[in-house]
């Protein structure tokens, strides 16, 4: 049903799955996608709201695919189960499963590890994958009605990593915000902020900056649950800390 229960055959995934190729010696391939609900869906507390992407994502010979549309999602499943020889980790959201876009009938692929600019922009970069890029591109709306144009990027998926694209980003506008539903102790953010400091210091006018949930269980009250994960007002905060625009 979630990923929330796939720990229970962790031992499968992590001690088999992911190690087939490389304990046979190259000779026995492990062509399984696996998918399912991620992260919080509302109201349904801590032992059934864990965003997974980052624990899998440090499995070698694992790759995590986590989708934000159903166009991207009707592509990449395509791609993971036709094309792909490796255990792939299909991880959506229950919250987006109500979301309507436009999703041609016709075949169609997207390759794994290409991230997407949903919207260009010339000042912040914004990273983000799943349902926080709702988030991401609401802080981009609200942030253009102050002048502020933001270019906003979709991972699509995490392992592999499409640093590059967002690489290419920063060297344009200088600066980066990343915005995700994981734990911030060891999240996708902190990959992220060590690959494009490494290679892209010197484009950089200002420090990365990340907004993720909370670092503790996801409560039930639906109060806690708006405090504990990203939301428009505070991205758009974060946003301008970077462009040293707070007052």
């Amino acid at each position: 049903m979630t990923w929330n229960f796939a720990v229970l055959a962790l031992d499968q995934i992590l001690n088999t799955a992911s190690k087939m190729l490389a304990m046979s010696g190259g000779q026995i391939t492990c062509p399984i996608v696996f998918r399912g609900g991620n992260a919080s869906a509302g109201q349904l507390g801590a032992q059934h709201s864990t965003a997974f992407e980052a624990l899998y994502a440090n499995i070698p010979g694992i790759k995590v695919v986590s989708p934000s549309n159903g166009y991207d999602a009707k592509g990449l499943l395509k791609q993971a189960i036709r094309f792909e020889e490796d255990p792939i980790m299909f991880m959506e959201s229950e919250q987006l499963y109500g979301e309507k876009c436009e999703v041609p009938e016709e075949e169609y692929y997207i390759e794994l590890g290409k991230a997407d600019i949903k919207k260009p922009g010339r000042d912040v970069t914004i990273v983000s994958f799943n349902k926080m890029m709702k988030v991401a591109l609401g802080a981009a709306t609200e942030l253009e009605k102050e002048g502020i144009s933001a270019e906003v990027i979709d991972l699509r998926t995490i392992r592999p990593l499409d640093w590059m694209t967002i690489l290419e980003s920063v060297k344009k506008t200088n600066r980066l915000v990343i915005v995700e539903e994981q734990w911030p102790f060891a999240s996708i953010s902190s990959e992220i902020t060590y690959r494009i400091q490494k290679e892209g210091f010197d484009y950089l006018d200002a420090p990365i900056r990340r907004i993720t949930a909370a670092d503790a269980p996801l409560h039930y009250a639906p109060n806690l649950v708006a405090a504990a994960l990203p939301d428009v007002p505070r991205t758009v905060k974060l946003v301008k800390e970077v462009m040293y625009q707070v007052k």
